[in-house]
């Protein structure tokens, strides 16, 4: 029987793998969606360095105080932040 669930097991990973690849190859990819686009995340940016709180500038933009460090945290644009988990 451990045989069979094995031989079950990696079949559903095989198959779970090509799914990701064929999603990948149409443009498709996994995880959440930013909360902010690259034009509000330079908002954000101008407010904070204005002298706003964190907690003013998340009010703001509709989002939280730990986002709003989060995206502040990153220097570069919102294309290689993508592929890390925000």
């Amino acid at each position: 029987m451990a045989a069979f669930a094995q031989l079950e097991r990696d079949t559903m990973i095989e198959r779970t793998r090509a799914g990701l690849a064929a999603a990948a190859a149409n443009g498709r990819k996994g995880g959440r969606r930013p909360k902010l686009d690259e034009r509000q995340v330079k908002r954000a940016r101008e407010l904070r360095a204005s002298g706003m709180t964190a907690n003013e500038v998340g009010k703001i933009m509709d989002c939280s105080r730990a986002t709003v460090y989060r995206y502040l945290a990153t220097e570069t644009d919102l294309s290689s932040a993508d592929d890390t988990a925000l």
